[in-house]
């Protein structure tokens, strides 16, 4: 079973979104799955008194062979019991990354966007979370491996919006809709992150 829900975040990424999550009230999350960085955010949103708002569909990636995907009913039921002694810090919304449009704009301190990886949903989230996010708040993600001046732009542009976004380890759906929204964004592992203007 454990190999099933595989955590996708390694240390590098879970140390700096401990620090992002610090002191942090309002805090949702685009993409949860089995709830490897939602467990990371956790202790220090309990502590500040917050609370995280985890949204996903819960279906395992389209390009993933289906004779090894996972039910959203076991995704959850292994998510619900992870997040257990947070529940009264958490809400679990199954449901589409627009769900976050029916809270109030500026609501949140922060948001995490780890959902779909093609260039035309990162962008879509990206238009959500800053809808979202308060001023002086925090706009991040993930999968952002390398800055945009590092990718060869001619692969990027070719693979950004077909498929998962994905060639060879390197996100680039995730990385063109960064660099449109923010240019440089600070990064650190795979994790990117702005403060909201």
């Amino acid at each position: 079973m454990k190999d099933r829900f595989a955590d996708k975040i390694d240390d590098i990424d879970a140390s700096v979104l401990r620090r992002l999550s610090k002191g942090k009230k309002a805090v949702f999350e685009f993409g949860t799955f089995a709830g490897a960085s939602a467990m990371t955010m956790l202790p220090q949103i309990k502590a500040a008194g917050g609370h995280l708002w985890c949204i996903d569909h819960f279906h395992e990636d389209a390009y993933s062979p289906e004779a090894t995907r996972i039910k959203p009913a076991e995704i959850l039921g292994h998510l619900v019991e992870r997040v257990e002694p947070f529940r009264a810090h958490i809400t679990i919304i199954y449901g589409d990354i627009s769900e976050a449009n029916n809270y109030p704009e500026g609501f949140a301190d922060m948001v995490f966007i780890d959902a779909s990886h093609s260039y035309s949903l990162v962008k879509r989230d990206i238009e959500i979370a800053l809808r979202l996010c308060r001023p002086g708040g925090t706009v991040c993600g993930h999968d952002y491996v390398q800055h945009y001046d590092d990718c060869d732009l001619e692969e990027l542009e070719t693979f950004a919006d077909i498929g998962s976004g994905f060639v060879n380890g390197v996100g680039y759906g995730v990385i063109k809709a960064v660099h449109e929204a923010f240019g440089t964004p600070n990064k650190e592992g795979a994790v990117w992150w702005v403060e909201r203007d």
